[in-house]
């Protein structure tokens, strides 16, 4: 399944009005949508679109497989917030629960964030959509608030939460061989600093032995976070079974999202499915805060502490 955002085009208007002559759908929405929705209303809606000020209006198709299953947009704010910029999002019912909305929310968030100067993007789905809320916080926001009484949907005064996502501070990227030695140092720097002290012997032992073994090391793809030209955090990864190996953030640097954000870096970068983790006791609060759920009971093995772990990349109706 491939999935991208691109500009919205005339031949649209036919899957648009489709999608949104669904109440099911409107119900997750604001008021003032057409119902019916006809190929009129799309029509006009995508021309305004195409006519709209670039700089002020980031709107796009969501395309899946070559079809506008959805519509993804953030809107630039005035005044004083300016820098700011509203997203609104929805897709036709029957692409709900594929994974597509977290996808079409981080490819927009990094578009605009590398191209224009806008410095945070935030959202206000209804309290209840919880579907809608995880979708946010599986891209990196952050739940600032819950709005009471902040609106009336469908004769009901309902409650708003208040999501927010800001310009990132530090680098992601795919690591080049050259830098796997520097991930390699800053895995035993954290690992001696937070897990050895709980370890035995025998399992610091067998840490240190998989650094060097470059049988284990083979096939392992980094991502690495960079504060300025400083590797702060990483995280390997076999991509063939979906695994992680190492993840790591520098002690100073706890506390920042930036293990989350490489998580979801990696998420943006490769195909939608299970990833599993031999998760440390250190590391299990962190696992299950990212969605992570045991796959088994915890194990020691030649020393090491773990407890099998697997997040699958789902998503419900949104």
């Amino acid at each position: 399944m491939e999935i991208s955002l691109r500009k919205w085009k005339a031949e649209d208007a036919k899957a648009l009005a489709a999608a949104l002559s669904n109440k099911n759908v409107q119900n997750k929405l604001r008021d003032g949508i057409p119902y019916p929705y006809t190929e009129k209303d799309a029509a006009e809606y995508i021309d305004a679109m195409l006519k709209a000020d670039p700089d002020r209006t980031f709107a796009y198709a969501i395309d899946v497989d070559g079809t506008a299953a959805g519509s993804i947009g953030a809107f630039r704010q005035g005044n004083i917030h300016f820098r700011t910029a509203e997203l609104g999002y929805y897709l036709a019912e029957e692409y709900w629960g594929k994974g597509i909305m977290t996808k079409a929310v981080m490819l927009l968030c990094k578009k605009i964030f590398d191209e224009t100067d806008i410095l945070r993007i935030y959202a206000e789905p209804f309290e209840n959509n919880l579907p809608s809320r995880r979708v946010l916080e599986k891209s990196g926001f952050r739940l600032e608030g819950i709005m009471k009484n902040n609106a009336q949907k469908n004769g009901r005064v309902c409650n708003m939460a208040l999501y927010a996502i800001t310009k990132e501070p530090y680098a992601y990227r795919q690591l080049e061989k050259s830098e796997v030695p520097s991930a390699l140092s800053l895995a035993l720097e954290v690992f001696s600093e937070f897990e050895a002290p709980v370890y035995p012997e025998e399992g610091t032992a067998e840490f240190l032995s998989c650094l060097g073994d470059e049988k284990y090391l083979s096939g392992i793809e980094y991502y690495g976070a960079f504060d300025g030209e400083t590797l702060v955090g990483i995280i390997g990864f076999r991509q063939k079974v979906r695994h992680i190996c190492f993840f790591f953030v520098k002690g100073s640097y706890h506390r920042r999202g930036i293990g989350t954000k490489l998580f979801l870096h990696l998420l943006g970068d490769t195909p939608h499915g299970e990833v599993t983790v031999n998760s440390s006791p250190f590391g299990l609060p962190f696992y299950k805060s990212l969605g992570f759920a045991a796959a088994g009971r915890e194990q020691t093995v030649n020393g090491i502490r773990f407890t099998p772990m697997k997040y699958t990349e789902t998503e419900e109706k949104i």
